[in-house]
């Protein structure tokens, strides 16, 4: 997957999130605009690794860094997965970059 590939399933809404991050939204922490906003912006995959989980459609987990409604730099990890309807990405996890 290219990150415009990605970049086009967060735009049109075909993302999911995990619990843990779900947890992260509820608590406050940040908001679902805030990685929306982190992919729409990113310019670069920094790092893929192997889904170990072997749930990805290409056997792969991608770290992606971008920035957050506040400007401020915001780390994702996810892959890229399928559903009834199609692809999606799928946020493994997120948090405010060091």
């Amino acid at each position: 997957m290219t990150l415009e590939e990605i970049k086009l399933l967060v735009l049109k809404g075909r993302y999911h999130y995990s619990d843990k991050v779900r947890t992260f939204i509820e608590e406050g922490w940040y908001s679902e605009e805030d990685l929306e906003c982190c992919i729409r912006n990113a310019i670069k995959i920094h790092k893929m690794e192997k889904d170990e989980l072997k749930a990805s459609v290409d056997g792969k987990k991608y770290v992606i860094l971008g920035k957050d409604t506040y400007e401020c730099l915001f780390y994702t990890c996810g892959k890229v997965i399928k559903d009834a309807e199609g692809k999606l990405y799928f946020f493994i996890t997120a948090h405010k970059a060091d």
